[in-house]
């Protein structure tokens, strides 16, 4: 029987862990816009202090651990001014716009809903995304299972290529790692405005937590003969 030549064989092996997530990041936008440059900066700071009460209240400073948030803060502050033109080309008053952004992050998911109806009744809110995301510490726990079940993948990709060119079993020679990934549902919501409706307390959003997938790739070259 001939002998096979050696010869190198490089394969991918991948790997997913599917988690429950364990913060959702809301992204909040108060903005205001119109002729009155004062007018508009009073009404976006109004509503962004009016949001800031709220949060203040859910995470008071003398009793964080048990606070359903996990961290807030303003992200940035925009005041712009411009000059739209009409059908005709013609310019129109100068239109003043001014906007402040909230980052809140929030490990308990129930009081998500909660803040989401309380914010509805806040004029010029927008909340433009919620992102479900794993905490470091989650995903550190799961990481090293997760390079076992990818070098494992490799391995398996590998021998059913030698099964079916009948040679040995293949060597691990090298391998690099695509890195770590985790990825979860974004749920936009850029176009709904929560605030300038009527205050409905007795309707109350809710959020279900998504799932999360932890995922890694490697390439592994192998020897075979």
């Amino acid at each position: 029987m001939a002998s096979i030549t050696p010869f190198s064989l490089k394969v991918e092996g991948n790997a997913e862990i599917p988690l429950p997530a364990d913060r959702a990041i809301i992204n909040v936008l108060v903005k205001s816009e119109g002729l009155n440059k004062s007018a508009v900066s009073d009404e976006a700071l109004t509503a962004a202090k009016h949001i800031e009460k709220i949060l203040r209240e859910m995470s008071p400073a003398e009793a964080k651990a048990a606070s359903p948030l996990a961290h807030w803060s303003k992200t940035s502050l925009s005041a712009t001014s411009y000059r739209p033109r009409n059908d005709e080309g013609e310019l129109q008053p100068r239109q003043y716009k001014s906007s402040i952004t909230f980052d809140i992050r929030f490990k308990e998911f129930k009081a998500l809903g909660a803040f989401g109806t309380r914010i509805s009744s806040v004029p010029n809110v927008e909340v433009r995304d919620i992102e479900w995301v794993l905490t470091e510490e989650t995903q550190a726990l799961h990481r090293s299972r997760l390079r076992k079940m990818a070098a494992r993948d490799a391995m398996e990709i590998a021998k059913d290529y030698c099964d079916a060119l009948g040679c040995g079993s293949p060597r691990p020679v090298n391998l690099e790692v695509d890195g770590y990934r985790s990825r979860g549902n974004r749920y936009h919501m850029a176009s709904q405005e929560l605030g300038g409706g009527e205050d409905d307390s007795s309707v109350v959003l809710e959020f279900t937590p998504q799932e999360v997938k932890m995922d890694m790739g490697v390439e592994v070259t192998f020897h075979a003969e």
